[in-house]
């Protein structure tokens, strides 16, 4: 949970790669020769901006390649998901030697370009309009280790056309209408770590859930409705070259453990950001 400060601006590229070749059907691990390996390269520019100590606005937007090792489904290209979020830290509680952070961040996304929706696992988007929020809670010694908790909520709209001729098929279902009703998400997160003012490393846990929605049938591709579960690990590392102001670094990179209908894949991305003053006082990010 952290935070740029009051006039100040974080304004970053981040380039990521995931790739798998295993999925779940159902509960079923399996492998499709149909697509081979399925992969997703996304690269994705943005800015966190301080609105206040507390208060951070964040915009983001993503250019996303897929493709398809084998077969003959052509991957896809172009931008996805403008992403909107506020940020806030509600309350620091201290506690002996340590603190209790709470805060939360308000989210809104939705499609830039007419992307194929009814296209998985290649398409680049869900095609939804969503609000979410997010409550988040960090408990951080003073000597600088921390554990942290998340809990998002996604409401996802309906589909507005699915392009399939008024007619589709679900979940045993015939539905005479182009629009797709698409079930909201949960997903958590933990994480243990240190952080300094120039350091910040730390492993976690994010299990994402959809409220309802279908499994992927026998040798078929999903749908947009696909009840899709999973469970992955990472590790993560941030270095500031400089603190507060300046170019600072950030890796990721994981790795899918458990799902249901959904694709088994190993993740890295990179971070490079560069945090300046616009109005006020430089203090580093916290």
């Amino acid at each position: 949970m952290q935070f740029v400060p009051k006039g100040n601006i974080c304004i970053g590229v981040t380039g990521s790669y995931s790739a798998w070749d295993h999925y779940w059907e159902g509960d079923s691990l399996r492998i499709n020769g149909n697509v081979g390996t399925v992969s997703r390269t996304q690269l994705t520019g943005g800015f966190n901006l301080g609105l206040h100590d507390r208060i951070n606005l964040i915009v983001m937007l993503p250019y996303v390649r897929t493709n398809a090792s084998q077969g003959t489904l052509n991957g896809q290209s172009g931008f996805s998901d403008l992403s909107l979020n506020l940020k806030g830290n509600y309350a620091n509680i201290p506690i002996g030697s340590a603190t209790l952070l709470l805060g939360g961040n308000l989210g809104f996304s939705t499609p830039v370009s007419s992307y194929l929706i009814d296209y998985m696992p290649l398409s680049i988007g869900w095609g939804t309009t969503n609000l979410s929020y997010r409550q988040m809670a960090k408990f951080r010694l003073n000597a600088g280790w921390y554990v942290d908790g998340k809990v998002n909520y996604t409401w996802r709209s309906n589909i507005k056309d699915i392009h399939r001729g008024s007619f589709y098929y679900d979940n045993g279902n015939a539905y005479f209408t182009d629009e797709v009703y698409v079930p909201n998400t949960m997903d958590y997160a933990a994480a243990f770590g240190y952080q300094s003012n120039r350091l910040l490393a730390e492993v976690g846990l994010t299990v994402y859930s959809t409220l309802g929605g279908s499994n992927i049938r026998t040798w078929d591709v999903p749908f947009v409705t696909v009840n899709s579960d999973y469970t992955t690990a990472y590790g993560r590392i941030d270095y500031y070259f400089r603190n507060p102001g300046g170019l600072n670094l950030s890796l990721v990179a994981g790795q899918t453990l458990a799902g249901l209908n959904a694709g088994k894949p190993y993740y890295a991305s990179l971070s490079i950001n560069y945090l300046f003053t616009l109005w006020a006082e430089p203090k580093p990010v916290q």
